[in-house]
């Protein structure tokens, strides 16, 4: 399997990872012809998918949690949500199951480093996003040795983290420009108005609720709304500011591209200790794949490969399936280990290129 570009797709790939849209299956894993799809799938904002191909046989790529679970969870949250823009209540009765699997699946693979981006239509990014947050987050705190019931609470509060934005103006929240001064004020109100939703949710604990309320303070004070300083903070909300942050870059917005892995988390460690917890940074990172399985990579000698498999504690050394030579021609695969051949490195990512290799 393998993550790649709507405009590299051929006649030879089939569709790895089934395709959703409000939860309602748009395309099936086996789809062949992929090629007639492609307008459709970028009417709906979606740019990459999974293939599999001659090029790709036998690559995994591990996600922290089960695409079932995963669907489940985005599913639930919908409907949580819609119930609160109705009926303005919260009922987690629900969240509860799926919060439980989400634990579940995380706790039967402690030692994986997560390849696999949630592949979703862009007007899905909320729910995919609070589902992919709330994943990092356990992922952190199973590190940390979170008991399970600190872990649920976690996860609640991961889960509604951004729920404030659905009382915010649409406009703005899907401005696919830079924001000016005033509407940066508006966004920044989903915090507040976050909490105070929370509130009326009598099952959701106060640890849970001062996510919603605190997930952009950061280490330096300089966060919002309350401009917070790091003692100040609970480690509830440390953890979701890092995992909030390292999902929204990886992912498409409506103002931007998505940034690689390898970007991202260069970001996060970049403001350690202003922004994030330096700590929390580091736990996070140990659990990312920086070069994910699946993607397209050019070496230092210009040859062009697919990150088959990673080395762990060595994420800048995984083993690459090179498919192209120096020039850009198809060769006969070979598989290259990083770490055995310590004078060949990674040097661009197909994302950071903004480019297709074919």
């Amino acid at each position: 399997m393998r993550l790649v570009s709507l405009s590299m797709l051929n006649n030879d790939m089939l569709l790895a990872k089934s395709i959703y849209y409000n939860d309602c299956l748009v395309l099936k894993e086996g789809t062949i012809d992929l090629v007639r799809f492609t307008a459709s799938l970028k009417k709906l904002g979606i740019d990459y998918i999974y293939v599999e191909d001659s090029k790709s046989t036998g690559i995994v790529i591990p996600d922290a949690i089960s695409e079932e679970t995963r669907i489940s969870c985005k599913k639930i949250l919908r409907q949580t949500i819609e119930d609160f823009s109705n009926k303005t209540i919260i009922d987690l009765t629900d969240m509860t199951g799926t919060i439980n699997s989400i634990i579940d699946d995380i706790l039967e693979n402690p030692d994986i480093q997560i390849s696999l981006n949630d592949i979703g239509a862009s007007d899905e990014y909320t729910f995919s996003h609070s589902v992919s947050t709330t994943v990092y987050s356990l992922l952190i705190a199973n590190r940390l040795g979170y008991n399970r019931k600190m872990m649920e609470k976690l996860a609640a509060g991961a889960l509604l983290h951004d729920m404030g934005k659905i009382l915010l103006d649409n406009k703005i929240v899907n401005k696919q420009g830079k924001l000016d001064p005033e509407e940066y004020e508006h966004i920044k109100q989903h915090t507040t108005l976050g909490y105070e939703a929370l509130k009326k949710c009598v099952s959701l604990t106060e640890l849970s609720r001062i996510i919603s309320l605190y997930h952009h303070e950061t280490m330096d004070g300089t966060g919002y709304p309350t401009q917070a300083m790091a003692g100040e903070l609970h480690e509830f909300t440390r953890i979701v500011a890092v995992a909030d942050v390292y999902d929204a870059l990886v992912s498409d917005r409506c103002y931007r591209k998505k940034w690689s892995s390898n970007t991202a988390v260069n970001y996060l460690i970049e403001h350690a200790g202003t922004q994030f917890d330096t700590k929390l940074v580091s736990v996070l990172i140990k659990q990312i794949a920086i070069y994910p399985n699946g993607s397209m990579v050019r070496l230092s000698n210009n040859t062009i490969g697919i990150v088959k498999e990673q080395n762990i504690n060595f994420p800048l050394r995984p083993i690459i399936r090179v498919i192209k030579d120096n020039e850009g021609n198809d060769i006969e695969m070979y598989e290259i280990d990083l770490m055995k051949i310590l004078s060949i490195t990674i040097i661009e990512s197909e994302i950071e290129m903004n480019c297709d290799w074919l």
